[in-house]
């Protein structure tokens, strides 16, 4: 075999939607494709999206925001996978809270605004007949863990927690009001990402990343034992209905060709178009590039 090709990808802390990437590394996708890649962390979105146009990283998995921002600031990062192409959050309450009525005038907890998190409530909220701009209070406290501890504190009513720390939210005693993928929301929560100049010179090593993150993916769904032994390596957990849990929410969210989802985008770009006039001219296809999944799908075995 040729000397394996070192490649560098970004993401962020450890949650449901990097499993892809993890199982395509631990299941030996990416050596089959004469890949040797690095999985650096990297927390937070615009840091990230900062190492892929510095050419740090030649792929990224990050959130649509800081991606659709950075090319309306005239950057060439395109989306080439949407990894989760839903709101991946619960809504967890205290338990004075027991339906959506009882929002209207409470605290919540997000991670910072313009994050994943904020626009997930922001989401959903409406489906509640509740404005976040008259109904809700809401409140930065930095990280996921950190929005369990707030609601521990009293600092908050609710927070948008990703799985596992929804888990970890019902055993503390809090109330899980909503699993955001239920209501219905299309929403780019976790893309893979290049630059355009970088497919420009390295279109195949692109199409190979996207081939072992799509066997990584299959991985998942055909083999629950190899993906919860996996899950307990990187999330350190040997807690079996954690781990249970966080194995459902995989495997409800991902999709066998991982195509980005262009009214997600658009649900950025409504988003972007409160503070950024530019994103109400921007349609979602500009921030994508379909082609190597429609190739992969072409030649894939049925």
């Amino acid at each position: 075999m040729a000397h394996a090709q070192p490649l560098r990808i970004a993401i962020g802390a450890v949650s449901v939607a990097h499993v892809p990437g993890i199982m395509a590394l631990e299941g030996g996708y990416f050596a089959k494709q004469n890949l040797q890649p690095e999985l650096i962390m990297i927390r937070g979105g615009p840091q990230t999206v900062a190492a892929l146009l510095g050419g740090d990283v030649g792929f990224a998995q990050v959130f649509s925001v800081p991606i659709v921002s950075a090319k309306m600031a005239g950057a060439d990062p395109v989306m080439i996978a949407g990894l989760v192409n839903e709101p991946l959050f619960s809504l967890m309450t205290v338990r004075a809270i027991e339906k959506p009525q009882d929002l209207r005038g409470k605290t919540f907890g997000i991670t910072t605004f313009g994050s994943a998190s904020d626009i997930a409530l922001r989401l959903a909220l409406p489906k509640w007949g509740l404005k976040a701009e008259t109904d809700a209070v809401i409140l930065q406290v930095r990280g996921i863990p950190e929005i369990l501890t707030a609601m521990q504190t009293g600092a908050v009513h609710a927070g948008m927690v990703s799985p596992p720390t929804n888990v970890t939210a019902m055993k503390a005693g809090f109330r899980e009001l909503a699993f955001l993928p239920k209501l219905g929301i299309s929403f780019q929560h976790t893309t893979l990402s290049t630059t355009r100049r970088y497919l420009a010179k390295n279109r195949e090593t692109a199409i190979k990343v996207l081939r072992a993150y799509s066997a990584g993916i299959r991985r998942v769904k055909t083999d629950k034992p190899f993906t919860m032994k996996m899950l307990s390596k990187y999330f350190r957990t040997t807690d079996q209905e954690i781990l249970e849990s966080t194995y459902n929410s995989a495997l409800s969210v991902f999709r066998d060709i991982p195509y980005p989802t262009l009214p997600g985008i658009q649900s950025t770009l409504d988003f972007l178009a409160l503070s950024d006039p530019k994103a109400k001219q921007a349609k979602p296809n500009e921030f994508v590039d379909a082609s190597l999944l429609e190739e992969i799908e072409k030649t894939r075995p049925q």
